[in-house]
Order: C-alpha cells, then structure tokens, then sequence
C-alpha cells in the first residue's frame, strides 16, 4: 500500500509538521513494508529512503493544486493534515479533493474546528470544514466536541472516525533532565511549554505562583518557550508584561524564562525536568493538544482550564480541570498534588492507564484500519 501525507513538516515550526513526524516515524515502525510520502511544504527538507520520502512540493501562498495533486494521483490513500492557517478558505484545497475523486482515497484529519459563533469569520470556518467533509472519503478527529459539530454540519456519522491524538512515551529521569537544561536540582518545578500567546495565560500563573510561595518557596515555574516565528505585535508586548509582572510579583528567584524556542530533541527532558503541566489557555477552538499528550506521556500531572481544548483531562481526573483564570484553583490543585500523597498517587496512576491507551502504537493502527478499509 502507498500512502501520501499531505502536510507541513521538519523542520518547519508548526505542530501540524511535529505531528506528522510522530504519526509517520511510528508507521515506519510498525509498518515496514508500507510505502509513505510526505508531500510537504516547501520549508520541509527532503528525504529519500526505503519506502518513505518527502518532497516539498507546494507552498501555502500560490496555487497548490496541481503540485500536490502530481505527487499524490499514484498513491491509494491521500492524507491531508488539515489546519485553517495552512490551507486558508479559498477553493483550492476542495478542488483538489475533487480532482482526487475516483482517483485515490481521501482521508483528512481534522485538527481544528471553529464554531461560527466564536470565528471572527461567523460561519466561515465551518462551513468550510463542512466543505472539504464532505468531499474526503474519511475524516478523522480527535475530540468528541468535533465530532458533534460535523455530524450537525450533515456529515455522514459512519465516515467519522475519534482517534486521540497520539502519545509519546518516554521516561527522561527529572535529575538528569535538570542538569542538561540548568535548572534548580532541588524543588518542584512548574511546566508551561511552547510559544508565550496571551490566550495562554501565563500571567494567571504567575499570580498562582505569588500564592504558592506563601505556604512554600520550593516551587519554580520554567516557561520552555518563547515568541513564535508569526508573533504578532501583541504577542511581543505581553511578553514584555510577563517580564513588569515577574518583577512586581518578585518572582524572579523563582520564574525560568529564557524565552527561545527548544528544538525537538529536548522536550522529551522538558517535560522529564517537571513535576507538574500547566496548560491554562482560554480559547474556543475544538482542537487537541500535542503538548497535552507529551506531558501525560512523560508521565507528569496536568493542570487545565475546563475549555473544549482540554477535554480529554476528563478521562485523568475532572478534578484536574479549573474554570479560566482561576489563580487560587491552580494554586490549590498545585499545592494538592504536591502535598497529598493518596491523590498524586490517584492522579498519576490514572495517568499513566490514559497514556497507554492514546500511545502512538494504538493511534497508528487505529490509522491503519482506515487506510485499509
């Protein structure tokens, strides 16, 4: 069997490209005798192997059809990693799809639906999901909420496939983690991972660390990332508020924040460092998170606001989920895990059983039946 993935990819900065890289080198793996190629984006580095390649092909700003339509017209299943800001809402990737029709099968994954009522666009973003549904022979989600939504857009329910999103397990020991990434050897330490936006709330933590150190001065926050290649102008002045906000709270002993970008190889020991993940966003889209899944793949507690994003913490534990802009409710659960035995105990063992469960193992089977059916 030959299947082309349709997707940004390394070393592009894009979760969609990260994504991709974990879908497919576990494919690789299980799978040694199928045939893969990436078509990707222009950013993308091509590679040629035994039975995989990638080829940069296209590119988001001119018309991609006709490139990725060459590249994918001899395969049996075309896969189309689709995300708003790669594909915009213009026509194009719909006539590809209807190029393809008859041709090849057409599976797209659908990594973000966006509500009419929280789009800046009104209906726009889905009816256009709607569109490019309606056109794939079969579409897969990662959350219960994007199902719904496509099933009251008029999408066929037997064509709608919820995978979770995949897990990467790894086991990084905290001791050695600390001291390749310089940070304390003693102490609890607090993860917020990936690009500094506003709607992630950095600044709600900083005032849950001010409550923190109230009660106990061991725990230190690492920011592991920094403005993203794309940062808008707001984004690079809430960063300068983060820093006035460090200052007044005089958090400074006690906030890591180097403000760069880590490359690939040192997440696995970001999250191996931690002790807790906190993912405190406030936004609307229906979306997983790739980040979610490396922390409880590390094995590490999670903290999240009670948003569409984070839905799956549900299956950990309810507890774990706080109303947006709660400060004393991660400072409550925080202190909880830390200083509860029985419950970090209840909350790490029902970490580790979801972990197991949303491995890429079984997200990549999961994968392999569609693609054979």
């Amino acid at each position: 069997m030959k299947v082309a993935i349709v997707s940004t990819y390394l070393p592009q900065q894009c979760g969609i490209a990260t994504y991709t890289d974990y879908l497919v080198q576990k494919m690789k793996k299980l799978y040694p005798e199928l045939q893969i190629k990436i078509v990707a984006e222009r950013e993308a580095v091509a590679v040629k192997e035994s039975n995989f390649e990638v080829i940069p092909a296209w590119t988001r700003k001119e018309n991609y059809v006709e490139p990725i339509y060459e590249e994918v017209r001899d395969c049996d299943v075309v896969h189309i990693q689709h995300e708003y800001s790669i594909y915009s809402f213009d026509d194009r990737l719909p006539r590809l799809l209807e190029k393809l029709d008859g041709k090849v099968k057409r599976v797209i994954t659908t990594h973000c639906i966006r509500p009419a009522q929280f789009s800046e666009r009104g209906a726009v973003d889905e009816n256009y999901s709607k569109k490019i549904a309606e056109r794939a022979d079969e579409i897969i989600v990662h959350l219960p909420s994007q199902k719904d939504i496509l099933k009251r857009l008029g999408i066929k329910e037997d064509k709608i496939h919820l995978i979770p999103h995949g897990t990467e397990i790894t086991s990084e020991a905290p001791a050695y983690s600390r001291r390749r990434l310089k940070l304390p050897e003693n102490g609890k330490i607090l993860l917020m991972f990936g690009f500094v936006k506003p709607h992630k709330n950095l600044h709600i933590v900083l005032d849950a660390l001010k409550e923190i150190q109230e009660k106990r001065k061991d725990v230190y926050l690492f920011v592991a990332g920094g403005l993203a290649p794309t940062a808008k102008p707001r984004d690079k002045e809430y960063v300068d508020l983060i820093y006035q906000k460090i200052d007044e709270l005089e958090l400074k002993e006690n906030v890591i924040f180097p403000n760069f970008f880590y490359p690939n190889e040192e997440v696995p020991y970001i999250f191996g460092a931690s002790d807790i993940v906190l993912f405190p966003y406030y936004e609307e889209d229906r979306s997983a998170s790739g980040s979610f899944h490396l922390a409880i793949g590390a094995g590490k507690p999670v903290i999240a606001s009670r948003i569409p994003k984070f839905e799956e913490l549900k299956n950990i534990s309810d507890e774990l989920l706080v109303l947006p802009y709660n400060a004393s409710g991660i400072a409550n659960i925080i202190l909880r895990i830390l200083e509860d035995e029985e419950f970090r105990k209840y909350i790490l063992d029902k970490t580790e059983s979801y972990k197991q469960e949303t491995s890429w193992d079984n997200t990549v089977k999961k994968h392999m039946e569609i693609y054979q059916k």
